[in-house]
């Protein structure tokens, strides 16, 4: 014990159940997603990106198992269903009576960018063949790319009942949970890494030769696991799945990531360089390469990569707030003096530090280590639990981390609140469920 952190590092259990999907339960160590990981899609080719909307899953066309559903096409949709039909068949601009023919064309205007016009064929399959699993995965990962997650995942869920082991399906659905879902949540991410499990275990069973949907499952293991704060375990998967498929699409900058995580920086930076050698585009990288030379001092550079990877991509990184250590102890004043009288005089009875960045002994004091994006750290023990050998009671909180965590001053200023306020929690005694489920995580 002895410290803790505004990251999640609670054991956990969850049970869940969305639309028709199976339901899972999955238990892990330390869990976290990290603010800096909300949304990680962007447009350069290695950066965590989902496949989704950027190749169609590979059996389609050719579907072998549509052929045993296409005897009494007329007879598959119901009048009820007849003016979507008619209105899918129209935006298809093809020939009802062929359904390879449909399928195929929605394959096509997939791997075309497409996504409405495959987005209309692919229902048009699926209302041909309904049993057929090929048309409602497509169907669900062209609607997954137009944004419309709810239909999204009741076509996933189709492609699923029709066969829950398909090792394709459970890589695209394990995608859209890691990845392309927002807001990103705890549970999604979770529920991302339990199909992606069975994916590989359905890829081992179906699909054993081929090596690139096994290593794609393997990272998406790799990612999920990442994002829920233990890449420590990450890090063999992510191995493994360059190990099957070299030229895995994003699974080199994946390594470097997890390598940044658990504080191994000169390894993290030797891979970040070679993944820019090869993708100069990637802003995730040149973000990573910014923290790590930061760490070291190297001032001008961390500031260059910073800068490009805000012109790469500026939705996800964008200018820090920028204020003096000066600054930044006035506001952190002046939350202090927004807390209730009671809050207050529990921070009396700890230590307040505001610094620039975490030290890698505080950084280690968990295993795995904690992120070193971590916004504030409790180090202690709570108020009423003593030990035999008395600590200090620290509340820590990081300048440059929180400054990265906001795009606005109001921002800035709700983030120094809130990240005290779950300091402040520690040293009551709360664990990390307990300050979720009052908002403060």
């Amino acid at each position: 014990m002895g410290k803790r952190s505004c990251a999640l590092t609670t054991c956990v259990s969850v049970s869940l159940s969305i639309g028709v999907f199976v339901v899972v339960s999955i238990s892990c160590g330390q869990s976290e997603v990290e603010p800096s990981a909300a949304v990680r899609v962007e447009a350069t080719s290695d950066d965590r990106a989902s496949s989704t909307g950027s190749a169609p899953p590979k059996r389609i066309p050719g579907a072998s198992r549509m052929a045993s559903g296409l005897s009494g096409i007329s007879n598959i949709v119901g009048s009820g269903e007849d003016n979507s039909h008619n209105a899918a068949a129209k935006a298809c601009d093809a020939n009802p009576a062929d359904a390879d023919g449909v399928l195929a064309l929605a394959s096509r205007h997939y791997r075309e960018g497409e996504f409405a016009k495959a987005s209309a064929c692919a229902r048009l399959a699926t209302d041909l063949v309904p049993q057929a699993v090929e048309a409602q995965h497509l169907h669900a990962a062209a609607l997954s790319a137009l944004g419309r997650h709810a239909e999204a995942q009741v076509a996933f869920s189709m492609a699923l009942l029709l066969d829950p082991d398909d090792p394709e399906t459970l890589a695209d659905i394990a995608d859209f949970y890691i990845n392309i879902l927002t807001p990103k949540r705890r549970q999604t991410v979770m529920l991302g890494l339990e199909y992606a499990r069975r994916g590989g275990q359905g890829a081992l069973a179906r699909r054993r030769s081929d090596n690139s949907l096994r290593g794609r499952l393997l990272l998406l293991e790799a990612e999920a696991l990442s994002d829920l704060n233990r890449p420590d375990v990450a890090l063999p998967r992510v191995s493994e799945a360059i190990l099957l498929s070299p030229e895995l699409n994003g699974a080199t900058l994946e390594y470097a990531l997890v390598l940044f995580r658990l504080l191994r920086f000169d390894e993290s930076e030797s891979a970040l360089l070679n993944v820019l050698s090869e993708f100069p585009g990637s802003a995730r990288a040149h973000h990573h390469l910014g923290l790590i030379y930061e760490r070291k001092g190297r001032e001008s550079d961390a500031e260059a990569h910073f800068l490009r990877a805000r012109r790469l991509n500026p939705k996800e990184f964008f200018p820090p707030i920028s204020l003096n250590e000066e600054e930044f102890a006035a506001e952190v004043q002046r939350a202090i003096a927004d807390l209730p009288a009671p809050l207050r005089s529990l921070l009396k009875k700890t230590k307040l530090q505001t610094i620039a960045l975490p030290k890698r002994d505080d950084l280690e004091a968990s295993s795995p280590p904690f992120s070193p994006t971590i916004l504030g750290l409790f180090r202690g023990l709570p108020l009423g639990v003593e030990s035999s050998e008395p600590t200090a009671r620290v509340v820590l909180l990081y300048r440059k981390n929180i400054a990265r965590a906001a795009s606005t001053r109001a921002e800035l200023n709700r983030q120094i609140r809130k990240t005290l306020r779950h300091e402040i929690g520690h040293l009551e005694g709360y664990d990390e469920d307990e300050l979720r489920r009052l908002g403060l995580e």
